[in-house]
């Protein structure tokens, strides 16, 4: 981060302990490959492994077969070098880095992390290594997703997100609905998402969930979490808290620094001289520091050492040209007038581009938090056959609040003839050197969990960023953007085991990232039907 010492991420990072699946009811977590795939993905006993090194195995009985038999076995187990672990034989791999896909290779995950990705044509299995044949499928790194709020909130008496609940977390007093939570966090693993940042929660709620998830209480992505965000005055809905000043701003951080959080998250009404005292004051207590930001310009945020933004526009007024700037407000009808106005060619948005890139400040578009607004007179969204993955209470609330239910028919013609700018801004970013991540902002309206992150990647494509580069956006650019690029984001020896098999190539098709067959979470397999048959 910069402004404060560096460090190599926000918290040591090492495979989440589980606890064995009969004593948390969780489904099909032991490592079982049967389940609906075929005969070529089971497990291969011990004549099998003998067999494929080119030992035949006597089948006749009395005493001199068995001797055979037992001195046979006893050469094959000292022939080589032992292992443990899986090992995924036949399977093309999209490593996360942007190189192009490799064939026929071994992926062998031993003791939580990759050991081994080697041509299958020459990789000698090791004794002890349990062979998974997966030709014609596809390897590549668990998907993070970088705008996730898997703290639900419940609703309070005006249908909105409160911050008052009875729910517990651990039977201590809780901000969020843990039951909302519980199915959000299982249905984003089921859909291949192996880790999130959550950008803003209810301090001591999202550092309690990260902490049942990493000890294997709750089934889910690993959790990095931001606290309640910092705004000048908060409002009164969802995990905010007011810091007018300095002095508040500064106990705050100190405050959410002292129960644990991974990052601080500052909101869109605070100026630029109390973004920079949180930019401080959370770089002495070695938080990066993640911006919902209008008031203040993504330029000058750079420019203070900010170290993430979120969204896909600044929607600032000191964008636009001079004369659309006198009673420019900002809301989202506004920004329907911030889009059409905008010059992306002129001074002002190329320096903020160069800002952003000079001094690596990394953004997270959310492209479909805006496709839902814009389009949210879409059925694709309103009646999507998805909707059911969704908590029962976002879906209620996003029946009463959809930022939108103001617009008029003419308001959604103008979205839909703005998008196309929403798009094009995030090309630009792109090829201004701006380091991109993908994120969802789910519980947004008609934001599914899991399936909103596979809509992003396939609106990154549409901005015009090629398939490959949208996947390393998803995987290591994430990682690198969370400082743990030391331990995931690619599909790499070393790196803990968080893999994705799907049986389609997302390299040709985009949307075939959701053709998951197989999930290893830390080496772990997760059967992502079964996870998602449980929630029903």
């Amino acid at each position: 981060m910069r402004g404060g010492p560096q460090a190599p991420h926000p918290r040591p990072l090492s495979p989440p302990r589980f606890t064995p699946a009969q004593e948390r009811g969780a489904p099909t977590l032991a490592p079982s490959f049967g389940g609906g795939q075929s005969e070529d993905a089971r497990l291969p006993s011990r004549r099998d492994v003998i067999a494929e090194r080119g030992i035949s195995i006597p089948r006749r009985g009395g005493l001199a077969g068995c001797l055979t038999l037992l001195t046979l076995f006893l050469l094959a187990c000292n022939s080589g070098p032992t292992g443990s672990g899986q090992a995924l034989v036949g399977v093309t791999v999209i490593d996360g880095l942007g190189n192009p896909p490799r064939k026929n290779q071994v992926v062998w995950i031993e003791d939580g992390r990759i050991a081994a990705v080697e041509s299958a044509d020459t990789w000698q299995a090791p004794h002890g290594v349990q062979l998974v044949q997966l030709p014609g499928r596809f390897v590549l790194p668990g998907l993070i997703d970088m705008h996730a709020h898997v703290t639900i909130m419940p609703l309070a008496d005006d249908g909105t997100a409160s911050g008052d609940a009875t729910s517990s977390v651990k039977g201590t007093s809780s901000a969020i609905d843990h039951k909302a939570s519980k199915q959000v966090l299982a249905t984003l693993l089921a859909f291949g998402i192996t880790t999130v940042r959550n950008p803003a929660a209810p301090a001591a709620d999202g550092v309690a969930l990260r902490q049942q998830v990493s000890a294997g209480d709750l089934l889910g992505p690993r959790i990095l979490t931001a606290g309640d965000a910092l705004a000048r005055t908060a409002p009164t809905f969802g995990p905010f808290v007011a810091t007018p000043d300095d002095v508040t701003i500064r106990q705050e951080i100190q405050r959410q620094a002292k129960l644990g959080v991974d990052y601080i998250k500052v909101y869109s009404s605070l100026s630029p001289e109390l973004i920079a005292s949180a930019i401080d004051e959370a770089h002495r207590a070695g938080k990066p520091v993640i911006g919902h930001l209008q008031r203040t310009t993504w330029t000058e945020a750079a420019e203070l050492g900010i170290d993430a933004i979120t969204h896909g526009a600044p929607w600032s007024a000191a964008y636009l040209p001079q004369d659309d700037r006198d009673g420019y407000r900002g809301n989202l009808r506004d920004r329907l007038t911030w889009l059409e106005r905008v010059d992306f060619d002129g001074p002002e948005i190329q320096a903020m581009i160069a800002a952003l890139a000079e001094h690596h400040v990394v953004v997270d578009p959310t492209l479909i938090a805006y496709q839902t607004k814009f389009f949210a007179d879409d059925p694709r969204h309103t009646e999507n056959p998805e909707l059911h993955l969704a908590p029962e209470l976002s879906r209620d609330l996003w029946q009463r609040h959809s930022f939108v239910g103001d617009w008029t028919a003419d308001d959604f013609a103008r979205a839909h003839a703005a998008w196309p700018r929403v798009l094009e801004l995030t090309k630009r970013l792109y090829d201004g050197g701006v380091l991109l991540t993908a994120g969802s902002d789910l519980p947004n309206p008609w934001v599914i969990p899991g399936v909103s992150l596979h809509q992003e990647l396939q609106l990154l494509a549409k901005a015009g960023i090629p398939p490959i580069e949208v996947l390393k956006i998803a995987t290591h650019n994430a990682a690198v953007a969370l400082g743990l690029e030391a331990d995931l984001g690619s599909v790499e020896v070393g790196k803990i085991a968080d893999l994705v098999v799907l049986a389609a190539d997302p390299t040709v098709l985009l949307k075939n990232t959701r053709a998951i067959s197989h999930i290893f979470q830390a080496g772990r397999y997760i059967d992502p039907s079964a996870v998602l048959s449980s929630l029903e």
